[in-house]
């Protein structure tokens, strides 16, 4: 339905025994999310994979039930279905915070949330935490998203220098993640549709080991073999130790359809896409 080529990858990496990261690609619905847990036990994989799960399935269910009522304030400066899915978001930060409130075991867990929504003629962005979204135009490789991270807050205020920040103890501490307090803040940005456009969202076990040079140079190698794009980026973050999980998922856009629109079918009406 979408011009939109897209895969994903995750791999354990080789230092921990679990794997925290939780990712979606749907082309059908338009959605490409990477979640990267955080907690004790295996808390971190229960919360990234609550988020991408409630994420899909409160999306689907606004898109078909049109009475479903949104949480939180409605934007009017985005679409309906940015909107329905910003609800989801929140509501699947407010179902992992009142697990971690009710069972100890998952007390304190939350996680980071990254994500693309296409949409008729752009790409709706949205995260919350450290996971990062990178976008490839031509030759130029370009990070679209700001962490919220402590090291990030330093390096933004001056405090510390490119180089302090790389090797900062304090780098894996994040200022915003979902399912941590009652309420959510998602930063959020359009992005026009561009064709060629390849699209990167990651968890941080790929972007704090390889540098963004590194990256551009894998996806220039392999790029438009999106399947092998995501092995060189997983075998980088690997031959750099592989000390963290890593995923990845990848999207390169189409030409846009011409006369009817992006969406097509059922899910464009679903969409509010309109036939001209």
């Amino acid at each position: 339905m979408f011009e939109i080529m897209a895969t994903g990858r995750t791999h354990v990496g080789k230092i921990r025994t679990n794997n925290e990261d939780s990712y979606l690609v749907s082309k059908e619905l338009g959605l490409f999310l990477v979640a990267d847990g955080m907690g004790g036990h295996a808390s971190g994989e229960v919360a990234s994979r609550m988020a991408v799960d409630i994420v899909q399935e409160t999306y689907l269910k606004h898109l078909h039930e049109k009475d479903v009522p949104l949480v939180g304030t409605h934007l009017p400066q985005v679409s309906l279905a940015a909107n329905r899915l910003l609800s989801s978001i929140r509501l699947a930060n407010r179902a992992i915070f009142e697990l971690a409130q009710k069972e100890p075991l998952y007390q304190g867990m939350g996680t980071t949330l990254a994500g693309l929504l296409a949409q008729e003629d752009h790409l709706f962005q949205f995260h919350v935490g450290d996971s990062r979204i990178y976008r490839l135009r031509k030759d130029r490789l370009e990070q679209l998203t700001e962490d919220h991270s402590l090291v990030a807050y330093q390096l933004k205020m001056g405090l510390l220098t490119e180089e302090e920040a790389r090797t900062s103890r304090s780098k894996n501490v994040i200022t915003r993640a979902v399912g941590v307090f009652r309420e959510v803040e998602i930063d959020f940005a359009r992005h026009p549709w561009q064709e060629g456009d390849v699209y990167l969202i990651c968890s941080d076990g790929l972007s704090d080991y390889v540098p963004q040079e590194g990256i551009r140079q894998a996806l220039m190698e392999a790029v438009p073999d999106l399947e092998a794009a995501g092995d060189a980026l997983i075998q980088r973050a690997l031959d750099k130790g592989g000390h963290d999980n890593i995923t990845v998922v990848l999207l390169l856009l189409g030409k846009k359809p011409k006369g009817k629109g992006l969406l097509k079918g059922r899910l464009g009406r679903l969409l509010g896409a309109k036939d001209h």
